[in-house]
């Protein structure tokens, strides 16, 4: 897979289509990414054939119903396997593009254009594509890898502070599995990343994109290194399924998720005081923890036993053991988890 990093790239998109031979192009974008930047667009790649599906923004749409209307849409337009398919936009689009290209006609070749810090840092490189089933997140997927990603730091410019926040959640997440380094330099500039600075903001997702993509090399179908990723995962993505994933965007929920998942590794001795207090005043700041209530806490922990991560029905949790370093748990006992989501320490 071949990743272009830059200010501007975007304007490189006609030169690979040349080299590709594609004839007929099919563009997934949601409402709001559309209005922004379909014009431009169109405006690089006029000389094509192109179909454009709009989603509506956000979770709900991660959908089978959304599939399905989909192959019906590329039925209707003609779409054979010279045909490449464009996700333009964030997570959601990407993840929907990626799945419908991975099973339309066994395997469409398609080109991720993530425009948010978390699609530019996180789900455009990574390969893995899907939908959310059973009120479950990333239920129903598959591993299917772009031809290119274009990850063009301009876009970042029109996304509003909270979309900021929720990238941040993973740069900062690779900062504590990876480069302790990376945590630190983004820690120290997060006002200017809020201010939109593009160099820092260039930086971090140059860095960000660089540990994403050599841990996925080394594991590209998550058995093994790639686990790693899941930092913060666990408790987040059930926190996020939990408040019928509008309350939290998925960012947010793994902020929280590494707040608690470093919680339960001070209480098993695995870091220090010291590192556990780091962690917890630098991302209190971006999204403040819960105390959960009993109830809360036991419908979390069922959550967490339906993750795709788990073996034989024990709790899979990616825990901090020192400064820029995890480990994979499987005997975590649940009581420390409930301990830390009851947040009597916050």
């Amino acid at each position: 897979m071949d990743i272009i990093i830059k200010n501007g790239c975007i304007h490189e998109l006609d030169k690979h289509l040349e080299h590709s031979g594609a004839t007929k192009l099919y563009i997934i974008t949601d409402d709001n990414v559309g209005r922004l930047y379909m014009d431009k667009l169109k405006g690089i790649i006029d000389d094509y054939t192109m179909g454009i599906y709009i989603l509506t923004p956000g979770e709900e749409s991660k959908s089978i119903s959304t599939v399905l209307s989909i192959y019906d849409a590329l039925i209707e337009q003609n779409m054979d396997r010279n045909g490449i398919i464009l996700s333009l936009g964030g997570g959601v689009v990407g993840d929907i593009a990626g799945f419908v290209a991975s099973t339309y006609m066994r395997g469409l070749k398609y080109i991720q254009i993530p425009t948010t810090l978390l699609a530019q840092v996180d789900s455009s490189v990574g390969g893995k594509v899907g939908i959310d089933y059973g009120g479950y997140k990333n239920m129903v997927g598959s591993f299917y890898f772009p031809e290119l990603s274009i990850v063009d730091v301009q876009f970042l410019k029109t996304l509003p502070r909270r979309e900021i926040t929720c990238g941040l959640g993973e740069v900062l997440k690779y900062g504590l599995i990876w480069d302790y380094g990376l945590f630190k330099y983004t820690v120290d500039n997060m006002k200017n990343i809020y201010d939109g600075d593009m160099d820092i903001l260039l930086e971090i997702v140059e860095r960000s994109v660089a540990i994403k993509k050599e841990v996925v090399d080394k594991d590209r179908y998550d058995i093994g290194l790639r686990r790693i990723l899941n930092f913060g995962h666990t408790i987040g993505h059930s926190i996020e399924a939990c408040y019928g994933f509008t309350h939290y965007n998925h960012g947010e929920a793994v902020i929280l998720g590494m707040i608690y998942e470093s919680n339960i590794a001070y209480q098993m001795n695995l870091i220090d005081e010291g590192y556990f207090e780091e962690i917890y005043e630098r991302l209190k700041g971006l999204v403040e923890p819960i105390k959960f209530d009993k109830d809360d806490i036991e419908k979390l922990i069922h959550r967490m036993k339906m993750d795709k991560k788990n073996i034989k029905d024990r709790i899979a949790l990616v825990l901090p053991v020192s400064r820029g370093k995890v480990k994979l748990f499987m005997d975590v006992n649940e009581w420390l988890i409930a301990k830390s989501l009851e947040g009597e320490w916050i």
